[in-house]
C-alpha cells in the first residue's frame, strides 16, 4: 500500500434499495461507482435472517421446464484501489433485525479499517414545495457538517419515521466511525428511474472524497431523460411543472415532512 492510501483512511459507500431509495437514486449512484471504477467484489453480507421474502419475493427465470437462475436478495461489498480506498456496499434496506444487520456491517467496517462512511438516499418532494436541486445531509461529526457545506450539501432537519441509515449513524459514533448520510430529492411525478438525482449525488460524492469519477455517461443518460420528460410533458402539466424544477434556481430550503 503507498504512503498516500495509508495517509486515506479507508471510506465506505453505502446504497441500498428500499424505503430510502426514490427514484433508484442510490442504488444508480452506487452501480455507476462499481462500474466506472471497476470495483471488485471482495465479500457479501448473508442476508436470509434480515428479509422477509413474503414482501420481497426472490426471482427465478425457468425456461422450457428448466429452471435456469434464483436469485435471492444480497448485500455486496465491492473493492477500489486507486489514490484511496473505497469500499462500496450496494444492497437492498433489511425488513428484519436491523441491529444484527448493522453490526454485521460494522464488522466489515473493522475489517478493512474503515474510519468514515457515506450512505445515500433519495426521497419524494413536489417540485412545487422546494428545490430538486439540493443535497440534504446529515453527519454524527460536528466538524463534518463544514465539509459538508463546503460541497453545497445543506444541513437536515427532521423528525419521524426513519431508514436503515439513521441506525448506521447512530451506532457509527461507538466505532469511532465519520458517517454522513446524503439525501437527495426526485420527484412525486417521476414514476420511473431519476438519473438526473443520482447525478446530483455523484457530483456531490466526488465533492468530499476528492474522488475523479468519468460522469460523462450519466449526463448524457440524464439528458436523454429530460428529453423524454419533455416530450411526456407536453400532454401532463404536472410533468410540464417537474421538468422546469429539475434544476432551479438556489434558495433557501429544509426536508418535506414526508422525507424518508
Amino acid at each position: 500500500m503507498s504512503r498516500e492510501k495509508e495517509c486515506k483512511p479507508p471510506s465506505m459507500i453505502i446504497g441500498l434499495d428500499g424505503w430510502g431509495n426514490a427514484g433508484e437514486a442510490s442504488t444508480i449512484t452506487v452501480s455507476y461507482l462499481i462500474d466506472k471504477l471497476k470495483a471488485r467484489m471482495v465479500g457479501e453480507i448473508e442476508s436470509d435472517e434480515f428479509y422477509n421474502y413474503q414482501i420481497s419475493r426472490p426471482f427465478v427465470s425457468i425456461e422450457g421446464g428448466l429452471i435456469k437462475r434464483y436469485d435471492k436478495l444480497r448485500n455486496v461489498l465491492y473493492e477500489w484501489r486507486g489514490d484511496r480506498i473505497v469500499i462500496i456496499l450496494k444492497g437492498v434496506e433489511p425488513h428484519l433485525n436491523w441491529s444484527r444487520y448493522v453490526d454485521r456491517l460494522f464488522e466489515y467496517c473493522l475489517k478493512y479499517r474503515v474510519k468514515e462512511i457515506y450512505t445515500l438516499g433519495g426521497y419524494l418532494v413536489d417540485p412545487s414545495y422546494g428545490k430538486m436541486s439540493v443535497i440534504s445531509g446529515l453527519t454524527n461529526n460536528p466538524e463534518k457538517l463544514k465539509v459538508l457545506k463546503e460541497c453545497g450539501v445543506e444541513p437536515a432537519s427532521y423528525e419521524g419515521a426513519t431508514s436503515v441509515y439513521s441506525e448506521i449513524l447512530w451506532k457509527s459514533k461507538k466505532y469511532d466511525i465519520d458517517t454522513v448520510s446524503l439525501w437527495v430529492a426526485t420527484s412525486v411525478y417521476i414514476d420511473k428511474r431519476d438519473p438526473a438525482a443520482a447525478l446530483r449525488l455523484l457530483k456531490t460524492l466526488t465533492c468530499l472524497l476528492s474522488l475523479k469519477v468519468d460522469l460523462s455517461e450519466m449526463v448524457h443518460t440524464v439528458r436523454r431523460f429530460k428529453a423524454e420528460l419533455v416530450k411526456e410533458a407536453e400532454e401532463d402539466p404536472k410533468l410540464r411543472e417537474l421538468t422546469e424544477s429539475l434544476y432551479p434556481n438556489d434558495g433557501s430550503w429544509s426536508m418535506p415532512p414526508y422525507t424518508v
